[in-house]
C-alpha cells in the first residue's frame, strides 16, 4: 500500500521491530491484514529467527486453548497422559499472536493479564511458576470498547495489550491502494501458474 494509512502502519512496524515493546493490538476488520502485520512486526524485530506462533482464540473452547497456551502437566485432566508445553514455552524470545483476542473468555483473560503483569506463568495442574519471554500480539475484528462495556472484555487486560495500538483502514478507505495491491497478486499468480498478464497502469480516483 501506498496510502497515508499504511504508510503511517508500516512506520510503526519499524519502531517496534526497534523497540522491546511486548504487548500490541492491531485492530481491524475481517480481511485487513492484521496478521501480515503480526509477521511484519515479528521480523522487524530482533526475534526474526525465533518462533512465530499463532492462535486462533474463538476456534477453541476456553480448557483446550488454556492448555495450548500455558500447557500442562501430566494427570492435570483426565485426557492429560503426558506433560505438554504450551505456546509461551514453545514461543521462548519470539512472538505470540493472539488472533481474535475479543472472543476469549473472561476466566482465560484473567491469566493473560497475570503472564503480562508477572511475566511468568504455570501449566495447568503445575505448581511452578515459569518465566515469560515473548511479545504478545493481539488482534481482533471487535470493538473491545462495547465489550468491556457489556462486560466481556476486562479493562485492565485491554489497556495491557494496548500499548502499541495499530488499527487498519479497510480497502474502501483508501483506494490509492487498490492497484498495488492487485499488481502483487497479478506478479504472485503470474509466477505460481506461469502467466503473463499485464499489470493495471493507472491507479484509481
Amino acid at each position: 500500500g501506498r496510502s497515508p494509512a499504511m504508510t503511517s502502519v508500516f512506520e510503526t512496524i519499524k519502531k517496534i521491530g526497534a523497540s522491546k515493546a511486548t504487548t500490541i493490538l492491531v485492530q481491524g476488520e475481517s480481511g485487513t491484514g492484521k496478521e501480515l502485520v503480526a509477521r511484519a512486526i515479528h521480523e522487524a524485530s530482533g526475534g526474526a529467527r525465533s518462533p512465530f506462533l499463532e492462535i486462533n482464540c474463538a476456534a477453541l473452547p476456553e480448557t483446550l486453548l488454556e492448555s495450548e497456551l500455558f500447557g500442562h502437566e501430566k494427570g492435570a485432566f483426565t485426557d492429560a497422559k503426558y506433560r505438554k508445553k504450551g505456546l509461551f514455552e514453545l514461543a521462548e524470545g519470539g512472538t505470540i499472536f493472539l488472533d481474535e483476542i475479543g472472543e476469549m473468555g473472561i476466566t482465560l483473560q484473567t491469566r493473560l493479564l497475570r503472564v503480562i503483569e508477572n511475566k511468568t506463568f504455570r501449566r495447568v495442574g503445575g505448581v511452578k511458576d515459569l518465566r515469560v519471554n515473548t511479545r504478545i500480539i493481539a488482534a481482533t475484528n471487535r470493538d473491545l470498547k462495547k465489550a468491556i462495556d457489556e462486560g466481556r472484555f476486562r479493562n485492565d487486560l485491554y489497556y495491557r495489550l494496548k500499548v502499541i495500538p495499530i488499527q487498519l483502514a479497510p480497502l474502501r478507505d483508501r483506494v490509492e491502494d487498490i492497484v498495488p495491491i492487485a499488481n502483487h497478486f497479478i506478479a504472485t499468480f503470474n509466477r505460481e501458474f506461469r502467466k503473463s498478464v499485464k499489470k493495471a497502469g493507472t491507479a484509481l480516483s
